[in-house]
């Protein structure tokens, strides 16, 4: 498999997203109060129907609501740790290219069978 990721677009892309759903974390967390505060409004005996149909609503919802917040949070903290690692990965990789032209090894071709290190002569 060939792995090759743009970190700067896919850090730009997991910025981006962020941005775009700090307002459903917002209303996310504010949803079973604003349904309340609706509710509440509604004293009359006229909409007692109505104010009790919004809370079963807001309480059936309102699970799903928080947990598709949380996995939004979830997702975007999952690929930041996936390009963190990547890097890293890239990262530990050059530096034991330079350890071994160092010590003036040259690393084993994938796939084939070396036996052990190869010495530059």
């Amino acid at each position: 498999m060939d792995w090759n990721i743009d970190v700067e677009a896919s850090s730009k892309v997991l910025t981006d997203t962020g941005k775009a759903a700090e307002p459903f974390d917002g209303l996310a967390k504010d949803y079973g109060t604003r349904l309340q505060t609706i509710a509440d409004g509604m004293k009359y005996d006229v909409f007692t129907v109505v104010a009790a149909a919004v809370g079963e609503y807001a309480q059936h919802w309102s699970p799903t609501i928080e947990a598709a917040a949380k996995q939004i949070g979830a997702s975007l903290t999952g690929a930041q740790n996936a390009i963190k690692a990547y890097m890293d990965g890239q990262n530990e990789m050059a530096m034991n290219a330079q350890q071994m032209a160092g010590r003036n090894e040259m690393p084993a071709v994938p796939g084939v069978n070396a036996g052990g290190r190869n010495r530059a002569v």
